[in-house]
């Protein structure tokens, strides 16, 4: 008799959204996603999105607040 093996989590992986210029970037730690938005509502709705679609994924805000 085979013993079934139980299923490995899902890998942690971080969508990181930054100030890029004028404009705001998502990028995921994997490498395999990355956006560029004209405003941050888009960028955060855009991450929170990905991350709600995809076990595992969790967000990280990088200063978000304007620079004078």
């Amino acid at each position: 008799m085979i013993a079934a093996v139980p299923p490995s989590p899902p890998a942690i992986e971080t969508l990181t959204i930054q100030r890029a210029g004028d404009r705001w970037r998502v990028t995921s730690s994997d490498g395999l996603f990355e956006g560029v938005f004209t405003d941050a509502k888009s960028a955060v709705q855009c991450a929170r999105a990905e991350a709600e679609a995809h076990p595992g994924h969790i967000l990280v805000l990088v200063d978000i607040r304007p620079t004078a």
